[in-house]
């Protein structure tokens, strides 16, 4: 199992890439106009009216500005790079490749740039204090934004190919990332990583526990517009979020979406469960 978490962070979590799509921050008046520099970015828009339409089942106000102009610049590192991308080799290896030649040291110097950041260091610097040192390396926003955008451009590539696998458990097939998010489509229950946003079938007929699996002694809490839910696993004590009704969104934005789920995290029995690991 490929696992490309950096050492010293929240390995496994996608708590620091969602950080990266712009959430929480303060909202703004007249949010659409406020990116209409962004709009000629293909793919960008649905990014936009997607955040605009959801963003009050979101637990926290998103900053539209901010969020589409790192979307903006993944999405011109996905084009970038999707036809260097073989996704027939794991996801390590080829950060390994992009990394060795070059290349992930110039992406990520190429997204602080974009995003108006000033490094201290080269970008191939930034991604190796970022490997050693997590979080707290130098210059860690742009080197997770571009490591997300690569990934997201794999998955994608993986998924047209291949389509969804059938895989239990909670971590990510492709990248090795622990996801939270759990989507309802008809009869069939798919997790969806925080990371590159690829999405695996866990279940069919009924939702299961992607920690251990368990089918029976689970809860789901939800209101009465029933579009998210928070599940609940009494054998493992695993809580997640759940996508019950219909969400039109790209699937990267997905788990910041069912994140308004903690709402219902008051409703748990043990008040909140706050022993639990939920991504």
């Amino acid at each position: 199992m490929p696992v490309i978490c950096f050492a010293g962070t929240a390995a496994g979590r996608g708590d620091q890439f969602r950080a990266t799509m712009g959430v929480p921050r303060t909202p703004g008046a007249n949010l659409l106009s406020r990116t209409a520099p962004l709009r000629g970015v293909p793919g960008l828009e649905e990014f936009v009216s997607a955040l605009t339409r959801y963003r009050s089942l979101m637990l926290d106000e998103p900053d539209l500005e901010r969020a589409s102009s790192i979307e903006a610049e993944q999405l011109r590192v996905m084009e970038e790079v999707r036809d260097r991308v073989d996704d027939s080799a794991p996801l390590d290896e080829v950060l390994e490749r992009l990394r060795a030649d070059g290349a992930m040291g110039k992406i990520v110097e190429e997204v602080a740039e974009g995003l108006g950041v000033r490094m201290e260091v080269s970008g191939d610097e930034a991604y190796r204090s970022v490997e050693e040192d997590g979080l707290e390396g130098a210059g860690a926003m742009p080197v997770l934004v571009a490591l997300q955008a690569v990934a997201r451009a794999y998955a994608e590539r993986y998924q047209a190919r291949k389509g969804r696998l059938r895989r239990e458990g909670a971590a990510c097939p492709l990248c090795g990332t622990e996801s939270g998010t759990m989507v309802k489509e008809g009869d069939r229950y798919y997790m969806v990583c925080p990371l590159c946003g690829y999405e695996w079938l866990v279940s069919e007929g009924a939702p299961a526990c992607p920690r251990c699996g368990e089918r029976e002694r689970l809860g789901v809490y939800t209101d009465r517009v029933g579009i998210l839910g928070l599940g609940a696993c009494q054998g493992c004590g695993n809580v997640w979020h759940l996508i019950l009704g219909e969400v039109d969104a790209p699937q990267i934005l997905l788990p910041l979406i069912a994140m308004g789920a903690e709402r219902f995290r008051r409703a748990l029995p043990d008040a909140g469960r706050p022993g639990s690991e939920d991504g």
